[in-house]
């Protein structure tokens, strides 16, 4: 994806720039176009290498399972159980 949009973004700039007839229109657009296209894959780089820069956001809550634990055992959940085995 990233290079795919690396490269649309280039052509559709260069086409920009081969068009300019002087006025600076076509110039504008092709220097926004590369901008756009900079941004974008900077963008999409860091989403691509995120789980290799933000390892500590991958890891998985050692508190999650003690919870799990903690409403297992809970008084309220082990009467529920009791009353309706009886």
């Amino acid at each position: 994806m990233l290079v795919l949009a690396m490269i649309t973004g280039i052509l559709l700039a260069m086409s920009f720039f081969s068009r300019e007839d002087g006025t600076g229109t076509f110039n504008q657009r092709g220097v926004l176009t590369l901008l756009i296209t900079t941004l974008l894959c900077i963008c999409l780089g860091i989403v691509a290498t995120s789980k290799m820069w933000f390892r500590h956001l991958w890891k998985k809550n050692s508190s999650h399972d003690r919870h799990k634990q903690h409403t297992k055992y809970h008084p309220l959940v082990r009467e529920s159980k009791y009353r309706e085995e009886g």
